[in-house]
Order: structure tokens, then C-alpha cells, then sequence
């Protein structure tokens, strides 16, 4: 059997990589919901209150911060981007049309986008920035990560119930 390799994330990213770790919850949380056929409007809530109250920020830190330490026009980039976009506006049709499709649809793309910015954008970057770009972009990332808790939340509807 292959022994899975953990990525080694420079220190600079890792604070964003933390929270990928987060949003790879939130995804398995949608999953949990669907899977235990917990009303839609519940999960959604919780989404909601999660994209408003963390990841909107984290797509702007990598907006803002990390994607420009490449080309703009980079093809890497603005696939990331257009992911950011793509899942924003499933959010906004989500909270118009609360159902399993559009949950589903957030978890999966969700997933994907943050498995590719960890395997693919993530050490692109690292290895294609000059090291002062990462090294200032690590300190503005640093501060802004400094006071950071998870928003609390108190229905747990992914938590099975004996």
C-alpha cells in the first residue's frame, strides 16, 4: 500500500491552509446533513453562516495576498478565481432555493477547489513568488490570523443522535 505523503506547506500559507482544513469540515458537515436527511434549510443556515462569517474573508486573503505573488493572468490563478466566483454565487441561489441539489453542488465544488489549491496552487506559488513577495504576503496573513477563533454555531445537525 502507498503511505500517503503529508504536503509540507511553506510557513507563510499555512495559516490559509488551516483554514482549507476548516472548509474540508464544512464540507463533510453538508455531507453529514444530506446523508442523515436533515432539513435543507438547517444546513443551509449553517452554510450561510459559515460563508459570511469565514470563508468570504479567506477568498479575499488569497485574492488579496497570495494570487498576485503570480502573474495576474495565470491560468492556475484564474481557474482559483473562478472557483471563488462559482462558489459564491451557489451560495446566493442556495439561500433563493434551499434544497439538497444546491448543498451538494457547494460541498463538491467546495472540495475540489480546496484539494486543488492545497495540491496544485498552493506549491505552484511557493515555488514560482519571490521569497520577500511570500515573506511580506506570510506577515500581512500572520496578522490577520492572529485573533482568529471558529465562529460559534449551536444546532449540530451533523451530529448523530443515539
Amino acid at each position: 500500500m502507498d503511505k500517503i505523503t503529508p504536503i509540507k506547506r511553506s510557513e507563510e500559507l499555512q495559516p490559509l491552509s488551516r483554514d482549507h482544513h476548516s472548509g474540508l469540515l464544512l464540507c463533510w458537515k453538508i455531507r453529514m446533513g444530506i446523508e442523515m436527511g436533515i432539513e435543507p434549510k438547517r444546513i443551509a443556515d449553517y452554510v450561510t453562516f459559515y460563508y459570511n462569517s469565514h470563508l468570504e474573508s479567506h477568498f479575499r486573503e488569497e485574492e488579496m495576498y497570495v494570487f498576485p505573488l503570480v502573474k495576474s493572468d495565470d491560468v492556475m490563478v484564474k481557474k482559483a478565481l473562478d472557483e471563488h466566483r462559482k462558489i459564491e454565487q451557489l451560495v446566493k441561489e442556495m439561500n433563493a432555493n434551499t434544497d439538497y441539489v444546491y448543498l451538494s453542488q457547494i460541498e463538491q465544488l467546495l472540495n475540489g477547489h480546496i484539494r486543488y489549491e492545497e495540491r496544485e496552487l498552493f506549491p505552484y506559488i511557493e515555488t514560482n513568488s519571490d521569497n520577500t513577495g511570500l515573506k511580506k504576503a506570510g506577515e500581512i496573513i500572520a496578522g490577520l490570523h492572529s485573533n482568529v477563533s471558529e465562529p460559534a454555531w449551536t444546532d449540530e445537525f451533523w451530529i448523530k443522535i443515539k
